[in-house]
């Protein structure tokens, strides 16, 4: 059967490929990086978008986690092969936004190793599982079986209904096989490999009908759905939204509203923890921070794995219980374990433990409060042997405020890190004497100077070797604070927090970096999310229900 996959799978792998580089006539997209203040270009009328804030929108195909959801819900797979594909890109933090999910040959390749091994694997399974996606004899059954298998598994794959020149062009590996002498179950596998294969799988396509059109046009419904549950599964509809869209249902208000509420309430929106939440507060790769070993040695795997767990369990607290999102900087509770306990210097606590095995402790008493004192937070945010006030104040600015932070010019790391007799301080302090560092080093080290009392672990301390730790910091308008948990407190008083949360949840969610004509939509959203009461959960909603999300903009012709 080597023929049959030359023969139908050369023109897929040609089509990914060609697919990979479309722009223009699928839409287009706004420029800008997903950061700053969004403020766009003051010459541009009010309501337009200036032509120098668009560009095309590319497909946007699925990532890695994407990727072995889908599978994992359209085989049954426990199987996870995109964790052998290539890294994916970043867009504005975000493995979801399209202009960075490129495709390169060794991707294709990837895809096709995958496709047979997922094959191979459905046909070896138990009859139960099996039987899922055979469910009759093709051997029998002859090619109404095979259309039958083939069109079911085709509409779930690619998130639509399939189309009868597509299904007929599925069945050409089971005429093919019946040329060849061979058993038609051969055949049904390379068909079944081409579903997989296609870029209506790989991709998430929106193909606007009027290719000339340049007004905003709303998704069809099973656009939306693909969007909605990518959105908030990281994965493929199931079958319920897929008969809304089917029917045509979700076009309305109330049947999103619906929808998304469900959704919500699923267990699988805890793939929001591992996909949106993990890449906003860059804890995604948190497990393979390097730490070194002789200088900190408790800085274990198991340490890693459990402050992962705590933010996961933080961060699902605040989308699920309502709580405003200003108080992910205030609140004096967090989610420990034996091993976090001791490096926290916590008690255990009485509390039953959650499902990640963690428990909820009370931390008015301790110097812990919210997001800036969390383990994980701490540890990515410091280099391998010592603390970075410089990352850790750009972290702030960057991931809770939204402020656009420029790369350092060439060469000024490595001048100021040979200054040896200064103190962490004193050499940070250079930066800010520097023209060409002051600008931002100004801004971002006296924040990040408010968490020194944190090691690069996350424990508590009050000295660094002799030295007492001066955790006194400054906001950009002069405003003047000690330590973490006044930090927070103050950030939480700023409107800029429900703001900045919106944005990136926008991005993430509509796959596309926003700009300064996406301001006022956000600022909307914003003002919607608080009007329901402001929590996570209620940020979330709004951007799904917003026209940003639901709407795309056609390319300039």
């Amino acid at each position: 059967m080597a023929k049959v996959s030359f023969l139908h799978h050369t023109s897929i792998i040609g089509a990914l490929l060609v697919a990979s580089a479309c722009t223009g006539v699928l839409g287009s997209e706004p420029s800008g990086d997903g950061s700053g203040d969004g403020s766009g270009d003051s010459s541009t009328p009010p309501g337009q978008t200036a032509a120098s804030d668009r560009r095309p929108l590319v497909l946007r195909r699925l990532n890695r986690l994407e990727y072995n959801n889908t599978v994992r819900d359209l085989f049954g797979t426990r199987l996870r092969p995109a964790d052998e594909f290539p890294a994916d890109d970043l867009g504005g933090e975000f493995s979801t936004v399209g202009s960075a999910l490129t495709l390169s040959p060794a991707y294709v390749r990837a895809y096709e190793r995958a496709a047979y091994a997922l094959v191979d694997e459905l046909f070896a399974a138990p009859d139960e599982r099996r039987g899922r996606v055979i469910t009759c004899d093709v051997g029998e059954g002859g090619d109404a079986c095979a259309r039958s298998i083939l069109g079911a598994f085709a509409r779930r794959a690619w998130r639509r209904p399939v189309l009868d020149e597509h299904l007929e062009s599925l069945m050409l590996p089971i005429a093919r096989a019946r040329e060849l002498g061979a058993e038609p179950a051969e055949g049904l596998k390379h068909a079944l490999a081409a579903v997989v294969l296609s870029p209506f799988f790989v991709f998430k396509p929106e193909i606007d009908p009027d290719l000339t059109a340049t007004a905003p046009r709303r998704l069809d419904p099973h656009e939306l759905a693909t969007r909605l549950s990518y959105a908030l599964w990281s994965t493929m509809p199931d079958e319920e939204l897929s008969l809304s869209a089917d029917t045509g249902a979700l076009a309305s208000d109330s049947e999103l509203t619906a929808q998304i509420e469900r959704m919500l309430e699923d267990p699988k929106a805890d793939s929001l923890l591992d996909s949106f939440a993990a890449e906003w507060l860059d804890f995604v790769h948190l497990d393979a921070h390097e730490i070194d070993a002789k200088i900190l040695p408790e800085g274990s795997q198991d340490v890693l794995r459990s402050m992962k767990l705590e933010i996961r369990s933080f961060i699902r607290e605040f989308m699920t219980s309502g709580r405003p999102v200003g108080e992910m900087l205030t609140a004096r509770f967090t989610f420990i374990d034996d091993t976090l306990a001791e490096l926290y210097g916590l008690p255990e606590g009485d509390s039953q433990p959650n499902a990640d095995g963690l428990r909820r402790v009370d931390t008015s008493d301790a110097p812990r409060s919210g997001l800036l004192t969390l383990g994980a937070l701490l540890t990515t945010t410091s280099l391998p042997s010592r603390t970075s006030p410089v990352k850790r104040g750009e972290y702030v600015l960057s991931r809770l405020l939204c402020e656009d932070i420029p790369p350092p010019p060439p060469g000024v790391a490595a001048a100021f890190a040979e200054e040896g007799d200064l103190t962490l301080r004193e050499r940070m302090d250079l930066h800010r004497t520097s023209p060409a560092c002051a600008g931002c080093h100004s801004v971002m080290d006296p924040i990040g100077f408010s968490l020194e009392n944190y090691d690069a672990i996350g424990r508590f301390r009050t000295r660094q070797g002799d030295t007492e730790i001066d955790a006194s910091g400054e906001l950009p308008d002069g405003t003047a604070f000690e330590g973490a948990v006044e930090l927070g407190a103050m950030l939480a008083e700023s409107p800029r927090i429900s703001g900045c949360i919106t944005k990136k949840f926008m991005t993430f969610a509509a796959g596309r970096l926003l700009a300064g004509a996406d301001k006022p939509q956000i600022e909307q959203v914003t003002a919607e999310a608080e009007k329901s009461g402001g929590g996570l959960s209620d940020v979330i909603k709004a951007v799904l229900l917003s026209e940003p999300f639901r709407t795309r903009t056609p390319a300039e012709p």
